[in-house]
């Protein structure tokens, strides 16, 4: 988990900061770019571990003690200090998402809201 969140972090950040920026606005855009540029990062955080998934553990040992998958969101050092702690980085994650979700779920509030205002007056009884 601490490999996704090191994948997510960057673009996340980015996009809290152009958020942040615009006064807590968010377009359609920004709520579907970071959310994918986030995968996207997070896939590649995790490439070196895939191996294993799919059986190949040999190869996968080989590559994880290789210094040059740092290139991955500093891969190989994450795996040097990892512990069996991953819990600040599942919180970590689930912020991540909750904050995500939430600026959508306010632009969406804002978008309905303004064109409720503009519905005919029987529309709203």
């Amino acid at each position: 988990m601490n490999h996704i969140v090191a994948g997510t972090l960057l673009p996340f950040v980015i996009g809290a900061a152009i958020y942040l920026r615009r006064g807590r606005r968010a377009s359609l855009r920004l709520l579907i770019v970071i959310p994918l540029m986030m995968f996207i990062c997070a896939t590649w955080a995790v490439l070196p571990d895939l191996p294993r998934t799919f059986g190949f553990s040999g190869y996968d040992t080989t590559i994880s003690m290789n210094p040059i998958i740092n290139i991955f969101f500093f891969h190989y050092t994450i795996n040097l200090y990892e512990n069996d702690t991953d819990a600040p980085y599942n919180v970590a994650f689930g912020l991540m998402l909750a904050a995500l979700l939430y600026a959508a779920w306010r632009e969406l509030s804002r978008c309905e809201k303004a064109h409720a205002s503009y519905a005919p007056s029987e529309a709203r009884d």
